[in-house]
C-alpha cells in the first residue's frame, strides 16, 4: 500500500503576489478614471467656446450694422430721415386727443436729431407721444416724469424699456403770482438760479425725484406736464423753474440747454415761463410751443433774466 502522501504537492500563494495584482487594479482605475475627466473637462470646454463664437457672430450680424446694400441702420448712428418724418407723420395723425401736431413735434425732433449722442432728454408728463420721444431719441437717455404714481407703473411695465417716475406737485395754478413773488424773494437763498435742487426749499423747485436725476447734464428738456386747466390745477410752474436751474447748474456736457414749454399761448405757463426761462432765451414760438435755449450760469449768479420783467402782476392780471 503506498502511502498517498507522497504524491501530494502543496501550492503556497505569498501575500505579496495578492498585494501587488490589488495594486495594479487600482492603478488601471486611476489611469481610466483619469483620461475620463479629462474627456469632460475638454467637451465642456469645446462646448462653451463654440457658444461664445456664435454669440460673437451674432452680435457682430445684429449690432453694428443691419440692413442691405441700399440702406442700413447704424448702432450709435441717427435714425434716417425717412424714419423719422414717418415717426412723425403717423403721430401726428393720432385720431386720440390731446396730442400734438406736426409743427409741434417738427421743433423737437430737429433739436433731437443735431443733439450729441448720447443725448439726454428729460421730459414732464407721459402723453401720447412718450413711445415718439423715446424712438427719436433712441441712442440717447430718456425720463419721463409725471404726476400719477399708478400711471407711470403702469406705463412702465406696459413698455419696459420707458423710465419714469412720480412726483408729487405742490403748486395751485391761482397761487401763481403768489409764488413768483416768493421765489423773487428768495433769489439769493433757496430760490437762487444755480442750486442743486435736491437739498432746495424752494417752493417752486422739484426736490423729491431720485438723486441722479439732479447729475445728469440735461440737453433737451420737454414741459408737457402736468395738468395746466383749472385754477386747482397744480399747473407747470414747477417743471418750469426746475428745467431753468438744471439747465443753469449743468456741470458738464453742453453748456446750452434747449427747454420746450408746450401750451404756451396760456398764462399759467407764460407767466413762469417768462419769469424764469426768459424772453430773451426764447428762440422759436409757434402758437402753442416755446423754444428756449438756457445756457450754464456762474454759482455765484442771482438772476433768471438779464432783462428784468416788470410787473409781472399787473401784466398778466
Amino acid at each position: 500500500m503506498k502511502n498517498s502522501n507522497s504524491n501530494t504537492k502543496l501550492i503556497l500563494l505569498h501575500p505579496y503576489i495578492q498585494k501587488q495584482g490589488s495594486s495594479n487594479r487600482l492603478w488601471l482605475l486611476a489611469f481610466v478614471s483619469f483620461f475620463t475627466i479629462a474627456f469632460l473637462l475638454t467637451l465642456i470646454y469645446t462646448r462653451e467656446s463654440i457658444s461664445g463664437k456664435t454669440a460673437a457672430v451674432s452680435t457682430s450680424v445684429t449690432g453694428p450694422a443691419v440692413g442691405t446694400s441700399s440702406g442700413s441702420v447704424i448702432v450709435g448712428q441717427p435714425l434716417p430721415t425717412t424714419v423719422i418724418n414717418t415717426l412723425l407723420h403717423y403721430a401726428s395723425k393720432n385720431n386720440e386727443s390731446y396730442h400734438m401736431a406736426y409743427s409741434e413735434l417738427k421743433p423737437i425732433s430737429d433739436v433731437l436729431r443735431k443733439c450729441s449722442s448720447p443725448c439726454n432728454f428729460l421730459v414732464f408728463g407721459l402723453t401720447q407721444e412718450t413711445l415718439l420721444w423715446k424712438s427719436l431719441n433712441h441712442n440717447g437717455r430718456t425720463v419721463f416724469i409725471d404726476e400719477n404714481r399708478y400711471y407711470a407703473a403702469y406705463y412702465e411695465e406696459l413698455h419696459p424699456e420707458i423710465e419714469a417716475f412720480d412726483v408729487q406737485y405742490t403748486t395751485k395754478i391761482s397761487e401763481t403770482r403768489e409764488l413768483i413773488a416768493s421765489a423773487r424773494e428768495q433769489i439769493r437763498n433757496e430760490c437762487r438760479p444755480v442750486q442743486n435742487l435736491l437739498f432746495s426749499e424752494c417752493k417752486l423747485g422739484i426736490n423729491d425725484l431720485p438723486n441722479h436725476v439732479y447729475d445728469v447734464d440735461w440737453d433737451v428738456i420737454l414741459i408737457d406736464g402736468p395738468r395746466g386747466d383749472g385754477p386747482d390745477g397744480p399747473g407747470r410752474m414747477q417743471p418750469i423753474f426746475t428745467s431753468g436751474v438744471l439747465a443753469r447748474s449743468k456741470k458738464g456736457g453742453n453748456p446750452k440747454t434747449h427747454i420746450f414749454v408746450h401750451d404756451y399761448y396760456r398764462d399759467e405757463e407764460k407767466m413762469p415761463g417768462d419769469e424764469f426761462l426768459c424772453k430773451e432765451n426764447m428762440v422759436e414760438y409757434n402758437d402753442t410751443l416755446a423754444h428756449f435755449v438756457v445756457e450754464r450760469t456762474e454759482e455765484n449768479s442771482f438772476e433768471y433774466c438779464r432783462k428784468k420783467n416788470i410787473n409781472t402782476s399787473a401784466k398778466y392780471s
